[in-house]
């Protein structure tokens, strides 16, 4: 079939689609807003059949946000002009001599991602705390709660992006060609609580398709929804991308054995159940459920030691407000809220490195030695199956870091790695100390490995024989001198201003 030539510039010549599963990697969590009975603080959000579902609003933002990220490195000319086509929004232009601000419809249409099967299984409820950092207990009235889809299920992925004549379709297929790459690369996040952890999705069982209107086949193939004309081979793994990430990350991978046992607090609900157990979701490939490391309990963690680090050096841990984030909690504050740089994923645990086993405790009273009445409690925590193996993982991960915050970084790992930092709950009674095994941190193209054997400690890039190496530790330190330089500095112009003051 041959178009007229004639056309206007906005006449549709073709179409990509791009369908799939969508699967969930940690929980998340698509705020429906509060539940009418007060039996949560944030509701997942529920088609009128009571599942879950992702609308296309959270993806499609989130996307566009990631892409932001990168910057375009090919050859075509008119790409800035063919961007704001594909992804939509107001742009701002002079037309004689005055600016006038114009919107343009994106050219890409994600559909809203259901779930069909019983959602009962999958809707759970987690609970969640505020420290106060000055004596690490829970503030007072600052328990909360909210509902997360677990993860291990999948969501029906559709996306459809419209080619018109005035297109550069080369410029086309090659964001098409990034969001394939991103989704199906397991590091995207979507929803609420990113940093943390949660959201985490990969993009699986991919088909691709792609309608040609100048031929009559694919035409009468559109109008009739049959997609099998039009599919094309498809690998994501196999395409490359002229896109370049715009900011440098600096991350860290670690592995660690647990000394004694580990308890994340969560509360079965069951009379018959031990007061408190190790919080578990559901596993990866849907088979029940496995024991897991929560990024909010890691973040928790390691912000407390990075402020008790911080304000050791220079007294004030409001330096630390662009790395974690900050919001003002000040009742009627107009502060803009800071978004956080660090994402810590949460961490499933193998089932089969570790035994859940009962701990029967007692509270005594400190005038008498007694027990004291009705204080029988028991708690039942996670313990190694075998000494010194690695069970717990720590993958953090800072975008466009600075040194200084790497240099912090690598201080928390020190004292994750040397036990002095312990994670989770009932840490006075030894739950929580880590041991470390290994570890990998990337930077700037570089790709350390640091790796505990016997009393020794190795350092050394990957592919090289595993030995101390004074040359990377010589590196490493140099972010740390970094911290000391950049704390020492605010020292300095505090005291000036108190002097100037």
């Amino acid at each position: 079939m041959q178009r007229d030539k004639t056309a206007d510039s906005a006449a549709i010549v073709g179409r990509l689609l791009l369908k799939g599963k969508l699967k969930l990697l940690t929980p998340l969590i698509i705020g429906g807003g509060r539940s009418l009975y007060g039996d949560s603080d944030i509701i997942v959000l529920k088609d009128e059949a009571g599942r879950p579902y992702i609308p296309s609003s959270s993806i499609t933002g989130a996307l566009k946000h990631a892409f932001e990220d990168y910057q375009y490195v090919g050859d075509e000319t008119n790409y800035e002009e063919n961007k704001r086509w594909f992804w939509g929004g107001e742009y701002k232009a002079e037309k004689n001599g005055e600016c006038i601000t114009y919107t343009c419809q994106s050219a890409m249409v994600i559909a809203d991602m259901m779930f069909s099967e019983d959602p009962k299984a999958l809707i759970r409820l987690r609970d969640g705390i505020k420290i106060d950092r000055r004596t690490g207990t829970v503030e007072s009235s600052k328990k909360f709660d909210f509902e997360i889809v677990e993860p291990g299920i999948g969501f029906n992925f559709e996306m459809e992006v419209i080619i018109r004549e005035a297109f550069n379709s080369r410029i086309f297929r090659s964001i098409f060609d990034w969001i394939a790459v991103i989704l199906s690369s397991g590091e995207f996040a979507i929803g609420a609580r990113t940093g943390q952890g949660f959201g985490l999705c990969r993009l699986e069982d991919i088909t691709a398709y792609e309608f040609n209107y100048e031929t009559w086949d694919h035409v009468i193939a559109w109008l009739s929804r049959d997609a099998s004309v039009a599919k094309i081979e498809y690998d994501p793994a196999k395409i490359t991308l002229p896109f370049q990430p715009r900011f440098k990350t600096f991350r860290i991978e670690a592995v660690f054995a647990v000394k004694s046992a580990l308890m994340v607090g969560s509360y079965p609900g069951d009379t018959q159940a031990p007061d408190k157990v190790h919080i578990s979701v559901q596993s990866h490939d849907g088979s029940g459920k496995v024991a897991v490391l929560p990024g909010t309990s890691l973040r928790g963690a390691i912000r407390s030691r990075a402020e008790r680090i911080v304000k050791t050096l220079c007294g004030d841990s409001d330096v630390l407000n662009n790395l974690f984030g900050w919001v003002d909690s000040e009742k009627g504050s107009t502060a803009k809220p800071i978004r956080g740089k660090i994402r810590i994923k949460e961490k499933q645990i193998p089932q089969n490195i570790y035994l859940e086993e009962i701990q029967y405790r007692v509270k005594i009273d400190r005038f008498t030695g007694g027990v004291i009445n009705n204080a029988l409690f028991d708690s039942m925590p996670l313990w190694a199956k075998q000494n010194n193996g690695p069970m717990v993982t720590l993958d953090l991960e800072i975008k466009d870091f600075e040194d200084w915050e790497a240099g912090l970084m690598l201080l928390v790992l020190k004292d994750l790695w040397n036990g002095d930092l312990a994670i989770g709950g009932e840490k006075n009674v030894g739950r929580g100390v880590l041991q470390g095994l290994s570890a990998t941190i990337s930077f700037e193209d570089r790709k350390i490995e640091l790796r505990q054997k016997g009393d020794n400690l190795l350092l050394y890039y990957p592919g090289n024989n595993p030995e101390w190496n004074d040359s990377i530790a010589d590196l490493l330190e140099g972010k740390v001198a970094s911290l000391l330089k950049h704390l020492e500095e605010i020292s300095n112009s505090r005291e000036e201003v108190t002097t100037n003051a």
